[in-house]
């Protein structure tokens, strides 16, 4: 059933917590069947310290807000599906506004479908709190796939006094919802599953009877957890992915944005009302972001999506009063008027319908500004929020994660490499000290820290190209096709459980969590194994990037990995086969990690030109364009600077002195007919690790140059990366010329070699080449 596992990944785009989730739900289940088997058995051959406090096997995936559980629940539907005929799937969510969310999920007719890619799951019912009692509907739930979507209050609630309609005899189905609910193989899925713990809840889910549970939470209570995906996790992904970004590589495995608290100084120099204090720092943060993704957006050709300041206030009156100062002329000349949005339970339905429409582009929703008051703790899935003000400070770790958790998401679906869209700001309250201290705790210390400072405010600034068209160089638009296999060479494993190196022939049963041991001496494996060949076929299973290709590679790995055991033979193999899921977990990731991705990567040059158009650069406010002869070192990042007559583009924001000089230099040059700083996108380069943009492009008689400057450093510490990009970049030359019928070649330059005197000649005779091997690199 491995190529289930590996169609579902590749069909429905999972990351590698969704993928990993979906492995160990495979491991668990491969040997079971739900419909038969007892709870007692399937908990006993499970390894480890699951414990099920419910009527039926349960298993919890702990994943961080943002990663994808719904996507998860899909895929998983999916899964139980096509490997163990299971047709029912019941989904419970703990509110109005999750449910709501979930429904549109599981609507094909959506944006957000969550089946969205797989080719052949089959048409279902879907069946909700609204439409379980229409006339027959009940004659369509026999043998058709059925999903079923409620809410905890739809199918109990705390009055005694009254039948409630779930439990209610129909006459169109024969029976109540529940008894027909009671008839068939149920899998319950629960959302935020920390949520039904209580004694009633827990009494209602038991009384579907269903055959197998699957819970979802970002901060579990229960000791049936299979997988975790920490909030920790995904804070350290995401800042080595934007490492990666910030030196130019792609940005692989961040799933969410990195949270800040955002405080001030303990100067107690401000004496005024610190609410207006932290509102006007958060609104500032707000403010700067709306800039910034105005200019990402519009560069990018996407939908200008406003961002989301979240406010999370006391109570309803409070939240009342913090609207009207939002909204009154006093507070930013009375801007977001008509842009601040109410959530409350007072307005709980309509605010629904206008929540939904938060990621709505401009100007279709022109809401900013979210203020609640402890409505949307969990499962509110808007992309769009950047800041959060919380003047309600919670000092339960749930509350803490789950308050972060609403501004994780990422809005464009991936890290961007832009510092401030890449990240969650939290404003610090006057009570939020202890909150931070907590919040460090949830987050294993991750948790970043910025202060605030009043700063200029933004705008955008629209970078238009030259009228003379004579000056636009002609680039081809190049296509590129990516090619991957994965290579697995042998490497020298390390046994890294210190606990089964102990184990001597007088065999035990050693649960490596807890430590305790049981003497089961010779009667507990009665069946032999071949140890390596045994774990072999588990890694196969447990890894989809390998395949039976890698079987002989792997076996040298695992025999090495078991010489380190102090125990051969027979004690062996009984040994593999008490504590296989543990040796596995010990082996998989040291395997992954080893993993050579080959990636091949094929262009073709397509009948079209790179276009040259107008794009945003976010500046400040207060700046008005400069001549190029009249900057300063010190003001030649971050302004508006033009005269430059011999450019595609006769004014530019640069971002870096070296850029700047470069340019005066191909503006003095007279070898240079034009010349051009890209914009990041502009002209991407497909390489292994996403795409690569370089810096200038240079028209000449002789040839066109791709121009790239990189730190001298990198270049001599041989990073692979910068390699790489090189090796694509030369590819992309020689296809471009033998498209165009002009040269074009690639220039590697280090920073040093730049200056505004030395003409472009002296500048790239500098360069890092590469003949049969890099020259200079070695």
């Amino acid at each position: 059933m491995k190529n289930i596992v590996e169609k579902l990944t590749k069909e429905l785009s999972l990351r590698k917590p969704q993928e990993l989730s979906l492995v160990k739900l495979h491991a668990l289940l491969e040997n079971v069947n739900v419909s038969k088997d007892a709870l007692e058995d399937i908990e006993t051959r499970i390894v480890g310290n699951v414990k099920f406090d419910t009527e039926f096997p349960s298993f919890t995936f702990a994943l961080a807000t943002g990663v994808g559980k719904t996507r998860l629940m899909a895929a998983m539907i999916a899964y139980l599906y096509y490997t163990k005929g299971l047709k029912d799937f019941f989904i419970l969510t703990p509110g109005e506004t999750i449910y709501t969310k979930t429904i549109d999920n599981f609507t094909p007719s959506s944006k957000k479908y969550v089946f969205d890619g797989l080719t052949d799951f089959p048409y279902f019912n879907l069946v909700t709190g609204e439409n379980y009692t229409f006339a027959n509907f009940g004659n369509q739930l026999f043998d058709a796939v059925n999903i079923y979507v409620f809410n905890i209050q739809k199918i109990f609630n705390e009055r005694t006094d009254v039948e409630f309609r779930f439990h209610r005899y129909q006459e169109t189905l024969g029976s109540s919802f529940a008894e027909l609910l009671q008839q068939k193989d149920l899998v319950i899925l629960m959302d935020e599953s920390h949520r039904y713990r209580g004694v009633k809840s827990i009494k209602a889910i038991n009384h579907l009877k269903p055959e197998l549970g699957l819970e979802f939470t970002a901060t579990p209570v229960s000791e049936n957890i299979v997988y975790t995906y920490s909030l920790a996790d995904a804070i350290k992904d995401s800042k080595a992915a934007i490492e990666n970004l910030t030196n130019g590589n792609g940005a692989r495995g961040g799933y969410i944005k990195i949270p800040y608290v955002v405080a001030r100084s303990d100067d107690f120099t401000y004496k005024g009302d610190i609410e207006l204090v932290k509102l006007e720092d958060g609104i500032r943060r707000h403010r700067e972001k709306r800039a910034l993704v105005e200019e990402y957006c519009t560069n990018n050709k996407l939908p200008f999506v406003l961002p989301v300041t979240l406010i999370t206030t006391k109570n309803i009156q409070h939240a009342k009063d913090v609207k009207s100062l939002i909204e009154s002329d006093s507070f930013f000349e009375g801007y977001y008027k008509g842009k601040t949005l109410l959530v409350t339970s007072e307005s709980e339905v309509d605010s629904i319908h206008q929540l939904l429409r938060l990621e709505e582009p401009y100007p279709k929703n022109k809401n900013e500004i979210v203020i609640h008051v402890d409505k949307l703790k969990e499962g509110w899935d808007v992309k769009n929020v950047y800041t959060i003000i919380p003047f309600r400070a919670s000092i339960s770790k749930t509350l803490i994660e789950q308050t972060i958790g609403r501004g994780l998401r990422l809005p464009f679906g991936e890290l961007i490499g832009i510092e401030e869209l890449d990240s969650l700001d939290i404003i610090s309250h006057d009570n939020f000290a202890r909150v931070v201290a907590v919040a460090h705790e949830v987050a294993e210390g991750l948790l970043g820290v910025k202060k605030a400072e009043k700063k200029e405010e933004l705008k955008t600034y629209e970078i238009k190209p030259t009228e003379n068209k004579k000056l636009w160089i002609k680039v081809p638009l190049v296509e590129a096709k990516v090619y991957s296999s994965n290579e697995l060479d042998f490497f020298p494993i390390q046994l890294r459980l210190e606990e089964l190196k102990k184990i001597t022939p007088k065999l035990f049963r050693t649960d490596i969590v807890t430590r305790q041991k049981e003497d089961i001496g010779e009667a507990e494996v009665k069946e032999e194994i071949d140890p390596v060949n045994r774990i072999v076929r588990l890694i196969i299973t447990e890894l989809t990037e390998l395949d039976i290709s890698h079987k002989q590679v792997l076996q040298k790995i695992i025999k090495h990995y078991l010489d380190q055991l102090s125990i051969k033979g027979k004690e062996l193999s009984k040994l593999v086969k008490l504590h296989e899921q543990t040796i596995i977990d010990d082996i998989v990731p040291q395997i992954f990690d080893k993993l050579n991705e080959q990636t091949k990567i094929k262009y073709k040059v397509v009948d079209d030109e790179l276009p040259f158009e107008s794009y945003l650069k976010t500046v400040k406010v207060s700046a008005v364009p400069l001549d190029k002869d009249e900057v300063s070192e010190a003001e030649s990042r971050g302004n508006i600077i033009e005269g430059y007559n011999r450019s595609v583009y006769p004014r530019y924001v640069f971002d870096s002195l070296q850029e700047k000089l470069l340019a005066d230099s191909l503006e003095g040059d007279n070898s240079v007919i034009s010349w051009v700083r890209l914009r990041t996108g502009q002209l991407p380069i497909k390489y292994i690790y996403g795409n690569y943009n370089p810096d200038f492009i240079v028209e000449r008689k002789d040839a066109n140059y791709l121009v790239e400057v990189k730190d001298k450093s990198k270049l001599d510490k041989k990073d692979p990366e910068v390699i790489e990009k090189a090796k694509q970049a030369e590819e992309w030359c020689e296809i471009a010329s033998k498209a165009t019928g002009k040269k074009w070649v690639y220039k590697l330059l280090p920073h040093t070699s730049i200056n505004k005197v030395n003409s472009f000649d002296a500048i790239v005779s500098s360069a890092y080449t590469k003949t049969s091997r890099w020259v200079n690199w070695v």
